[in-house]
């Protein structure tokens, strides 16, 4: 059995494993990580007989990941499994830096329990917010990969137009069809990369 002392001194070396193995206990030890950091004072978890990662706060996390793994998570294949318990453990770890960081970074109220990270209608909005920053964070890796093409393959376009967000491909495309260009112009080469990278 892990006592509460030897839980928070190995708290350090848990969190800088990879995510993808986390479990509940980790993002328990993430979430007292960001707790003192922010507050200056360790998390007083509730005592357990059974030691912390027996506890209300271990047994909080265990129901938050069930919450946000798909239903069928205990069925899946190992190795979907392991995928999806990455993106699960993601977006927890997320989720534990949105609460700290943003949503009770200032004000009145604090994060103080691990309750509150069960709460539906926080859960909701951090998921709505998450959904656009991963939608966001997919179209800038792929204009990152556009450009890497053009860069590699059609340099020639770097000279001739601005690119260097996404909103160029715009005027790119309004050129090429003002002067009705071929495929195989640089131009074309590029907006037909951008169709195939998904960023038009």
């Amino acid at each position: 059995m892990l006592s509460e002392e030897e839980f928070f001194n190995n708290i350090e070396e848990w969190i800088k494993t990879d995510i993808s193995t986390w479990t509940h206990i980790t993002l328990l030890a993430y979430f007292c990580h960001k707790y003192e950091k922010k507050n200056g004072v360790k998390f007083r978890l509730v005592r357990a007989r059974k030691g912390p990662t027996m506890g209300k706060e271990a047994a909080d996390f265990a129901k938050l990941f069930r919450t946000l793994a798909p239903e069928n998570y205990q069925d899946l294949p190992k190795y979907k499994k392991d995928l999806v318990r990455h993106e699960v453990n993601m977006k927890i770890y997320n989720y534990i830096n949105w609460m700290f960081d943003y949503k009770f970074r200032r004000g009145e109220q604090s994060v103080n329990g691990t309750k509150l990270f069960l709460t539906p209608s926080i859960i909701v909005e951090f998921e709505r917010m998450y959904s656009a920053y991963l939608e966001k964070k997919g179209t800038q890796n792929k204009f990152e990969k556009l450009l890497s093409w053009c860069k590699e393959n059609i340099p020639d376009i770097f000279q001739k137009h601005q690119l260097e967000r996404e909103g160029d491909l715009k005027m790119i495309k309004s050129y090429a069809e003002m002067y009705s260009l071929k495929d195989d112009t640089i131009e074309m080469l590029c907006l037909l990369k951008a169709k195939e990278v998904g960023i038009i």
